[in-house]
């Protein structure tokens, strides 16, 4: 509550480095980079981009295509950087971010049964 009210005024906690909330999900993806598709798992999901398992083996900058093969969802981004669990990529586009993110975030619960945290 208290980064919603700073962000609303202007500023930002030191602590919060993030743009956009971040939202669970899990749901297996493909990831295209340098010609080499990599099957993952989506752990979360933003406007701005996700987080998948296992990390991807690229460096950060590299250019990657993201598809979902049951929906036909393709998308590109760039991959931030990872960690021993996962990487983290960024959409290409805010706009496109935030379509695939709602749907994602949709399709999830479907599945789940367990409707988002507002």
């Amino acid at each position: 509550m208290l980064n919603a009210i700073l962000q609303a005024i202007g500023l930002s906690s030191k602590d919060e480095r993030r743009q956009f909330e971040r939202y669970p999900v899990t749901s297996p993806i493909e990831v295209t980079v340098d010609g080499m598709a990599h099957n993952c798992i989506i752990d979360n999901v933003s406007v701005g981009g996700l987080r998948l398992e296992p990390p991807v083996d690229a460096v950060p900058g590299t250019d990657l295509t993201i598809k979902h093969p049951a929906s036909g969802l393709n998308l590109n981004g760039q991959l931030i950087g990872n960690d021993t669990g996962g990487s983290r990529v960024s959409f290409n586009s805010s706009e496109a971010g935030a379509v695939v993110s709602v749907w994602l975030r949709m399709m999830h619960e479907q599945q789940s049964g367990e409707p988002h945290a507002e």
